[in-house]
């Protein structure tokens, strides 16, 4: 299972559902349910202006977050 600072540094080393690049900590957007990651960008233009965020994956609505982590 591991820490949470291990998962996040597995998380920088992951790609962008939406664009496929790599993403960076500190721009990571991940769902809660099904735990895809998106850049925070890649998100807002995902969004389309919508008041709400919804999974590109799960299509759950609410689920997408960040970590309050930061990588020292």
């Amino acid at each position: 299972m591991g820490s949470s600072a291990s998962q996040i540094e597995h998380s920088h080393n992951e790609r962008c559902l939406i664009c496929w690049e790599a993403i960076h900590f500190t721009q990571l957007v991940q769902c809660t349910r099904c735990h895809i990651q998106l850049h925070t960008h890649c998100e807002e233009v995902y969004r389309i202006g919508k008041n709400y965020c919804k999974c590109p994956h799960c299509q759950q609505i609410g689920t997408l977050g960040t970590s309050r982590l930061v990588k020292a």
